[in-house]
């Protein structure tokens, strides 16, 4: 449902801006990204029940190690993607535009090589929400979401399309990304510190 939202009022926002020709570089943009999307996904499916195993049986050791095995390959595939889109971006938006319309291509362009530096952030909330599920922490999965949907994306993009037109209108994605990745950050310590002090207070007690 906040997918749908999001869309609508990126539209929305995009159309009063640039026009058709707008929505339809914003259309190149968001099928790239649902491609993007899927492959951190991915990776965060795939580590879910190693963790959740590993959490069941009080490994701790084997938790973090598989968490630091996904962010790092997260990170390294996050490098190659934006690499890839952030010079590779004239060809891509060329496969979509087959009448070479210039306007489109420049709106395309621009948003291609801005909206994909949420990259890396994409990546690390899809893993921390997985993980934060899978070690019995939800309540901080379900806020990373929130966040990531339409409660923080929606009012964001209006801000800062606001500000600064159609680079706002870019822009909004990797900040709210990033939003989310700040606020999994916080949420990951604290739970650290909540775990190493419990152990604390069960050795004292022994």
């Amino acid at each position: 449902m906040s997918s749908g939202i999001v869309i609508l009022i990126f539209n929305a926002i995009i159309l009063s801006l640039q026009g058709n020709v707008g929505v339809a570089g914003y259309g190149i943009v968001a099928n790239i990204s649902l491609v993007v999307i899927a492959i951190y996904t991915g990776i965060a499916q795939g580590i879910q029940p190693i963790i959740s195993g590993n959490f069941g049986a009080g490994n701790s050791k084997n938790v973090h190690s598989i968490l630091k095995y996904a962010l790092t390959t997260m990170l390294i595939i996050s490098s190659i993607i934006f690499a890839s889109i952030f010079f590779g971006a004239c060809f891509i938006t060329a496969i979509f535009d087959s009448e070479q319309n210039k306007l489109l291509q420049t709106i395309a362009i621009q948003g291609l090589r801005l909206y994909f530096i949420a990259c890396p952030f994409v990546g690390f909330n899809a893993i921390i929400s997985v993980y934060f599920t899978s070690t019995g922490y939800a309540l901080p999965a379900h806020i990373v979401s929130l966040i990531r949907g339409f409660v923080v994306t929606v009012p964001i993009t209006f801000i800062l399309s606001a500000v600064a037109g159609m680079i706002g209108v870019w822009c909004a994605f990797p900040a709210t990304e990033l939003i989310a990745t700040i606020t999994g950050i916080i949420f990951y310590y604290k739970n650290k510190k909540e775990k190493v002090s419990k152990y604390k207070k069960l050795v004292s007690r022994s």
